[in-house]
């Protein structure tokens, strides 16, 4: 599942922007292919990081991860085609270490509230239990 389409990265950051990164035989015609399968190997490696945390393939996702696909695939395409900016690379920094807190669990990914509207209430019904284990029991405190 691609977090991001063409649609994404020229709302982003402009049609001409895209020509620039994009055209890879300079025709004037933007390089689709190019482009969606950059954005697919760029959600592949969202994929990587959030397996750990996460059953994939997300149901859906917030916004943030749409914009950290556009910044992965725009520096990977600017990479390739020479147009890469020390703007991109630390974008694409950015995201890289985002990826990396929510793989270990410094950052939560809020997908119960992706589809919410805002004040409408997210919560399902279902009761979750969890627990440590038990540290005082019979057992333990036998000699007390």
């Amino acid at each position: 599942m691609a977090y991001a389409n063409t649609a994404d990265i020229t709302t982003r950051y402009g049609d001409d922007f895209l020509a620039v990164i994009a055209d890879r035989d300079e025709d004037g015609v933007l390089d689709t292919v190019s482009i969606e399968d950059t954005l697919a190997d760029a959600s592949d490696f969202i994929d990587s990081y959030l397996a750990s945390k996460h059953t994939l393939p997300l149901s859906s996702f917030p916004k943030q991860l749409t914009r950290y696909c556009v910044d992965i695939a725009v520096y990977w395409l600017a990479e390739n085609a020479g147009g890469l900016t020390e703007e991109k690379r630390l974008r694409y920094e950015d995201a890289r270490r985002w990826l990396e807190q929510v793989s270990k669990g410094g950052v939560e990914l809020l997908l119960a509230a992706v589809d919410a509207e805002p004040g409408e209430d997210t919560t399902s019904g279902d009761v979750e239990i969890s627990s440590s284990v038990r540290l005082f029991s019979r057992d333990t405190l036998q000699g007390f």
